[in-house]
């Protein structure tokens, strides 16, 4: 199960782009609830170890102050 790595949230998360590198399979994902990007990485090595992590690319877009 992938979890947002800003917020926390475990759920439904929009795939914008895949691709493979060595032995990933890799998912750069944004977050529907804070709208942070990541990358999600999980595969299987040469010697059969699975793995999977996530890896920050852009932090969520900050509130902006309301003007006066």
């Amino acid at each position: 199960m992938v979890k947002c790595p800003y917020c926390g949230y475990e759920g439904e998360f929009r795939v914008l782009k895949t691709w493979r590198f060595r032995f990933y399979s890799v998912s750069m994902m944004e977050c529907l609830r804070c709208h942070g990007i990541f990358n999600y990485y999980q595969g299987v090595s040469p010697k059969g170890k699975r793995s999977e992590f996530v890896i920050r690319v852009r932090p969520r877009p900050k509130a902006k102050a309301p003007q006066p």
